[in-house]
């Protein structure tokens, strides 16, 4: 009996100091938790406010494409195009102090989780210890120890809440060790996140200074000065009817030598869009009115273009292997794809995304639908920024070489026979 009272007592004694413990440290991981969780809900509101910005700009830069034909009008598109892109790098910026103060905020609760476990394995290992004295004992024997009916039901009552209590405690760790199990998924996840931060923040920062590269060129080659401009952009349209006529006379030497029945049947879905929604088609394929009024030498609009602010995620439209990349601007400036990816698909078709800012793969990359693989821009031949997209039939399409008569340089790019081209609307 004494021997029960003993292991009971030590058992009352262990329980009151550890809740003491945990009692006398809660202030103190309370307060810290509390200011983190502060300092989150302040970036919170940093970030709405820098969304805001940066929405701001773009209309902003939207209304000013009403006058990009003029140099002024060019320049103020570029200064706004920087502030906006300047006001995403700060909301990328706040996003990531977000994610690793919630990444701290977890580690608290991981640590308090893991202080529960402890508590919880020393009030275990205390109660097996009781359970295992008391069953050292024989039942007969311990009934006779006992001058009435009533102490001996009295010591049964203390055995049994002994018992809850393990199972109790049971319970609790198995609760805590999911708990433990999903906060270190949460932090992981948030790990993952934090790095994906930082991937764009660096391709944020290398998509501005494009911008402010572009602005000291198109300073540089107009002298700042108008009549320059407007003569740059007759040069760049001149050279770009030319190149046109040449990639057509070209392509009409090719032969068609795919099976169009192993094209996969129209209809949506059978490649995702390129872009976040919301998506605004500005210019559809084939004989649009841009096209009848002389554009793309009479042939039609080889692809479908979608509105497009500089700097928006482009995604792959299906999966497959990134067969080419290229940039037509380092043969002969505006007057093509400017910098584009070729994607060849496990379904017999081929995409072509053109214009782009910044490019994220190389040939030979396997990528799935959705995959980020690059950024909308304005390089080439486009009077504004936007995402051009073509889809071929993939035997019809080959990469090559070209030696231009207009621009005497060589660049590389896709060709195909008019019959190869394919609406994008009817897949997507």
């Amino acid at each position: 009996m004494a021997r029960g009272a003993n292991t009971r007592l030590m058992v009352f004694s262990c329980a009151l100091l550890l809740l003491a413990g945990a009692f006398f440290s809660v202030p103190e991981r309370v307060s810290a938790s509390e200011d983190i969780r502060r300092q989150i809900n302040e970036k919170n509101d940093e970030i709405k406010r820098l969304e805001a910005d940066a929405k701001r700009y773009q209309a902003e830069i939207v209304e000013s494409e009403k006058s990009a034909n003029t140099l002024q009008g060019q320049i103020r598109i570029i200064d706004q195009t920087i502030r906006r892109l300047d006001a995403e790098i700060k909301v990328t910026d706040a996003k990531i102090v977000r994610a690793t103060l919630e990444i701290r905020a977890l580690g608290t609760e991981i640590g308090e989780t893991e202080d529960a476990i402890a508590v919880d394995r020393v009030r275990l290992a205390a109660l097996v210890r009781e359970l295992a004295e008391r069953d050292q004992e024989p039942p007969l024997a311990t009934f006779m120890k006992y001058d009435s009916l009533s102490a001996f039901f009295t010591v049964l009552d203390e055995l049994a809440a002994v018992q809850g209590e393990l199972h109790r405690v049971i319970v609790d760790l198995r609760v805590s060790r999911a708990e433990l199990a999903d906060q270190k998924g949460r932090t992981e996840a948030k790990r993952a996140e934090l790095a994906e931060l930082a991937r764009d923040l660096a391709d944020q920062k290398s998509i501005q200074a494009g911008e402010r590269k572009a602005r000291a060129t198109l300073l540089a080659e107009t002298r700042n000065q108008e009549k320059r401009y407007q003569q740059l952009l007759a040069d760049a349209k001149k050279k770009r009817e030319a190149l046109e006529t040449e990639i057509e006379a070209l392509e009409a030497t090719l032969r068609a030598t795919f099976d169009r029945s192993l094209l996969p049947k129209a209809g949506d879905g059978v490649l995702g869009w390129p872009l976040p929604e919301p998506i605004v088609v500005t210019q559809n394929f084939g004989n649009t009115e841009f096209a009848r009024g002389g554009a793309y030498g009479g042939k039609g609009h080889n692809g479908a273009d979608f509105r497009a602010a500089n700097g928006t995620a482009v995604f792959a439209a299906e999966r497959g292997t990134v067969r080419a990349a290229g940039d037509t601007d380092l043969g002969c400036r505006r007057v093509s794809y400017g910098k584009w990816i070729l994607i060849d698909h496990p379904n017999n078709l081929s995409t072509l995304y053109a214009h782009l800012s910044l490019a994220k793969v190389s040939a030979g990359d396997t990528v799935n639908r959705g995959t980020l693989i690059a950024y909308s821009g304005a390089t080439g031949y486009a009077t504004g920024p936007h995402l051009h997209f073509t889809v071929f039939a993939r035997e019809a399409v080959e990469v090559i070489d070209y030696r231009s008569k207009v621009c005497g340089t060589i660049m590389k790019l896709p060709i195909s026979p008019n019959s190869g081209y394919l609406n994008p609307l009817d897949y997507l």
